[in-house]
């Protein structure tokens, strides 16, 4: 019987399969924390090597394997290639293991100047302590990366958010993988905001893809999680899950059987999500006291053409700016009933939150306000309720 071909909303809403229960139509809970050994050789074997089978769920767990599995299937959809997951306690955990498996002491990251406040803290105030420094500069001025990467050879890692977290800028994807390829510097992009239903980093040419699985992937708020995808097999299994095996920031059976829930409405979700944000955007965008509009789906959005280039709609991120600052911030995000005041994304209900005095709380105001996020910038994470309630709180919130 020939193959299938499957398209990429199929692939979300199937069962995942695993040898060790073939014939379920839901994926078991795998709630155990060792395995049995056969004898002294086969627990000889699979110490040595743990592809041969299962020995510790620190070290991996079919529960959890089944929901990396359909993730790499997922962000390899376009790559032309297998890829290759591995799943984490959380997003910080999958993003800080990707750095210390591909920088040692003395080692530099290339970053861009605006970025997920706690991983902008991770770069400036842990990574000094292991020696491994950071460099943050413009990625969307091509030629002052060229000339970074030319001068300074110890640069390893180039690490990307695109959309960025809270401002939705957005880098060239492609352009910075070519520059990279010249002197062997990995890529790792933040592919949070889009999910691998809107941008496949991997397709192009990037090295890593990298998500808080806690958000979008999961969709329903219920259980935190990371993951990183990568293109390289041998460079997965020695080093990305080192990380997992030496520090221990493995998920668990239960959050990645949520997570498996979860990714079965992703297309469907990502479809409403989607829609409703370009209809939020269009109405802040005409409202008198909202000052700016931030939507990669928006024809004023300044990279709309990169936009268009790199994903397959705006997504469901978006941020603005009040005129009235810091007290036009507050007066909204204490008004709204429908919209909730979460510092977290991706979920069914609609979220907003205050960049300056939540996520990015723990960024210097020099910084911040250097990297665009000012008093009165509120992100938003539109979700899948009726459009038209989200635009009435909205309103009268902004009133």
């Amino acid at each position: 019987m020939a193959r299938i071909q499957k398209h990429i909303a199929t692939i979300c809403a199937e069962a995942g399969k695993h040898t060790e229960a073939p014939n379920v139509h839901t994926e078991p809970i795998y709630a155990t924390s060792a395995y049995l050994f056969e004898d002294a050789d086969d627990a000889m074997r699979k110490l040595s090597d743990k592809r041969l089978g299962y020995v510790y769920s620190r070290w991996a767990n079919p529960t959890v394997d089944q929901a990396a599995e359909k993730i790499a299937a997922l962000e390899g959809f376009e790559a032309g290639t297998l890829t290759f997951a591995q799943l984490f306690s959380s997003g910080m955990a999958a993003i800080a293991s990707v750095m210390l498996a591909t920088c040692k002491a003395g080692d530099k990251i290339l970053t861009q100047t605006q970025l997920y406040g706690t991983t902008d803290e991770l770069m400036q105030s842990l990574l000094p302590e292991y020696a491994i420094e950071t460099r943050s500069t413009d990625m969307t001025d091509l030629s002052k990366v060229a000339e970074i990467l030319h001068a300074d050879h110890r640069i390893k890692l180039i690490y990307l958010e695109t959309p960025s977290n809270p401002l939705i800028q957005l880098v060239d994807i492609r352009a910075i993988v070519q520059l990279a390829a010249k002197y062997h510097i990995k890529v790792a992009v933040d592919n949070t905001f889009c999910t691998p239903l809107v941008q496949q980093p991997l397709a192009m040419g990037a090295d890593f893809s990298i998500h808080s699985t806690t958000k979008f992937l999961n969709g329903h708020g219920t259980a935190l999680g990371g993951v990183v995808v990568g293109r390289s097999r041998r460079f997965m299994q020695e080093h990305i899950w080192r990380q997992v095996k030496l520090l221990g920031g493995n998920s668990n059976a239960f959050d990645a059987w949520l997570l498996l829930q979860g990714m079965k409405t992703l297309s469907l979700r990502m479809e409403r999500h989607v829609q409703n944000a370009t209809k939020v955007a269009a109405y802040l965008e005409q409202h008198p006291n909202v000052k700016q509009v931030y939507y990669a789906g928006s024809k004023n959005h300044p990279q709309y053409k990169l936009a268009k280039k790199q994903m397959k709609n705006g997504g469901a991120m978006l941020s603005f700016e009040l005129k009235g600052g810091l007290n036009a911030g507050k007066r909204l995000m204490n008004r709204v009933q429908i919209c909730k005041l979460v510092t977290s994304l991706g979920t069914l209900d609609t979220l907003v939150q205050h960049p300056a005095s939540m996520t990015h709380v723990n960024v210097p105001a020099e910084r911040r306000l250097a990297s665009g996020i000012t008093d009165g910038l509120v992100r938003m994470s539109v979700g899948v309720e009726d459009v038209r309630d989200i635009i009435y709180d909205l309103e009268q919130g902004l009133k």
